[in-house]
């Protein structure tokens, strides 16, 4: 266990724990952390999913930029509402479907980045919706400003040809 969940073991009434660019290795030490609902790990050294087994209560989970590889020990965390696992080395979509398929409070999703995005990024939206039909957002959408000619302004969506999500 790090010295850095040692010390938080003792909040068990911890809702949100946000810890990125901590160059964190494993997940082992949140036992205790039951209440937790919201948990940020962006930009760490992670190369699973493990030791969640007693954060029954996830509503969100990020672990984007990290060295994930395997969506996996997801299938206990019936009330996740948000996975932002974008840029890891995630290439599995039957991994993808297997633990988050049965998630009814799951409606965003982020896999931008990761080889199963990056291998057929034209279908890549299509086969989330097919294999997470529950899914209402997957990944950012970015709008920008257009300036017209008279001097008005237009918002135009960057991902037009995705719009039917």
């Amino acid at each position: 266990m790090s010295i850095f969940f040692q010390n938080i073991s003792s909040l068990t009434n911890l809702k949100i724990l946000s810890i990125p660019s901590n160059r964190i290795e494993t997940l082992s030490g949140l036992e205790s952390l039951s209440s937790l609902e919201e948990l940020y790990l962006s930009d760490n050294l992670l190369t699973g999913i493990s030791g969640l087994e007693s954060n029954t209560n996830l509503r969100v989970l990020d672990i984007s930029n990290n060295k994930v590889s395997r969506l996996e020990n997801l299938s206990h965390l019936t009330k996740l509402e948000e996975l932002w696992a974008s840029n890891n080395q995630l290439s599995s979509f039957e991994e993808v479907e297997r633990e988050l398929k049965d998630k009814e409070e799951l409606n965003t999703v982020y896999f931008e980045g990761n080889p199963l995005q990056k291998a057929a990024p034209a279908l890549y939206r299509n086969k989330v919706r097919l294999a997470l039909p529950q899914i209402k957002q997957i990944d950012a959408r970015s709008k920008a400003i257009i300036f017209l000619g008279s001097g008005e302004m237009d918002y135009k969506d960057h991902n037009s040809s995705n719009s039917f999500v």
